[in-house]
């Protein structure tokens, strides 16, 4: 193995690496659901969370 190659080697594994960690596929995750977790009327998301800086 040449230097070269090992080195293409070692970025694709490092590049296949880096993709798993940030998302991996998509079949791990559940189907996703139209039904609310919160109690409210059907159809409305919960409300978001306020972001506040510290001073």
């Amino acid at each position: 193995m040449t230097l070269l190659s090992s080195s293409r080697l070692a970025a694709a594994l490092a590049l296949a690496c880096l993709l798993s960690a940030c998302g991996g596929s998509d079949h791990d995750e559940p189907p996703a659901t139209d039904t609310p977790t919160q109690p409210g009327e059907p159809g409305t998301p919960p409300p978001a969370p306020q972001l506040r800086c510290a001073a």
